[in-house]
């Protein structure tokens, strides 16, 4: 659809991916059922629960469209199912830990309105109600083409970085939308990322087809929940994907424009924080026990090799024709 305008009411599909958080989506379907922004459809993508999240979705079926059961734990691959089933110009994530504001997306629809077709996505700030003060998860974000994070930053120093071809704007999903046509242009979300950097990977990927990402002061709350993936918001479990994914991030986006050497020294730099320094830290906040640390730091390792095979075939080069596959 293409419009100068964006009608009322408005083209908005919502998409809810859930797994296992029956407390948490009840919650936010309350609060969708008390009219705090205006959409067309809602589409629940459920993975497969083994708590009450059948029940909660039978209590709001008035408001529910469509559901859509996966049989797997993959992010991208329900964000994919629900952008094939939205039928909207606009498509909102809505995180099924996330309580958004009266009005929520008035300002989002105010940049698909005013900046058109160029307009790929919209991002706000994001707050952590589960910590004093709520303090700032995320606010103008960007990331490097390694997959570095800015989270939070002021909208002089996001320029400032943004000034280099090798930092782009980023969102966290528990505030963005997207134009649907958009998504379905570059292909929807690589369902190699199953959980985490998906989100980096689309904006990006929606950058380098044209697109801007536009930024919003609306924030949402956050109340992160636990999940397959974290016990808390320190104590995650998911090591092998963050390994991998970080890993196969790298070698998707930088490995033509980094120097090899370069990306190699700065890729392990960032595997040694991002992984190795958090897993050793539950130590002492968690007491965890050497014998779980080395299986998150064997689960890491592996996920290192699987991304670093899957980053470099993307990069084959077919010998007969000097060009990449």
């Amino acid at each position: 659809m293409k419009s100068d305008s964006l009608p009322l009411p408005y083209p908005i599909s919502v998409v809810i991916c859930t797994v296992d958080r029956s407390q948490s989506l009840r919650k936010v379907l309350n609060a969708v059922s008390q009219g705090r922004f205006d959409f067309q459809e809602l589409i629940v993508v459920h993975g497969p629960s083994i708590d009450e999240t059948n029940y909660v979705l039978q209590e709001y079926k008035h408001l529910i469209n469509r559901v859509i059961d996966t049989p797997s734990k993959n992010v991208s691959i329900a964000r994919n199912l629900g952008l094939n089933a939205a039928s909207q110009e606009i498509l909102v994530y809505l995180d099924d830990d996330v309580i958004p504001p009266k009005d929520w997306l008035d300002s989002h629809l105010n940049f698909y309105t005013l900046q058109k077709e160029s307009c790929g996505c919209v991002a706000g700030p994001v707050r952590d109600k589960t910590k004093p003060g709520a303090p700032l998860q995320f606010s103008r974000g960007v990331n490097g083409l390694l997959s570095e994070s800015k989270p939070i930053l002021s909208e002089d120093a996001a320029k400032k970085y943004l000034s280099s071809s090798y930092w782009f704007s980023t969102v966290m999903g528990a505030n963005a939308s997207y134009r649907r046509d958009a998504l379905s242009e570059i292909g929807g979300f690589d369902e190699f990322f199953e959980y985490f950097l998906e989100e980096t990977d689309i904006c990006l990927r929606l950058i380098q087809s044209g697109y801007k990402v536009y930024y919003t002061e609306n924030a949402v709350d956050h109340y992160p929940a636990q999940s397959h993936n974290r016990e808390d918001q320190k104590h995650l479990t998911c090591w092998y994907s963050i390994a991998k994914n970080t890993t196969y991030f790298a070698l998707k986006h930088a490995f033509i424009k980094v120097p090899f050497s370069i990306l190699v020294t700065r890729l392990t730099l960032l595997l040694i924080y991002r992984c190795l320094l958090r897993i050793l830290r539950l130590k002492f906040t968690h007491n965890l026990s050497n014998a779980i640390l080395w299986q998150y730091i064997k689960e890491s390792i592996q996920g290192v090799r699987v991304g670093w095979t899957a980053g470099l075939a993307l990069h084959k080069v077919n010998t007969s024709t000097g060009r990449q596959k």
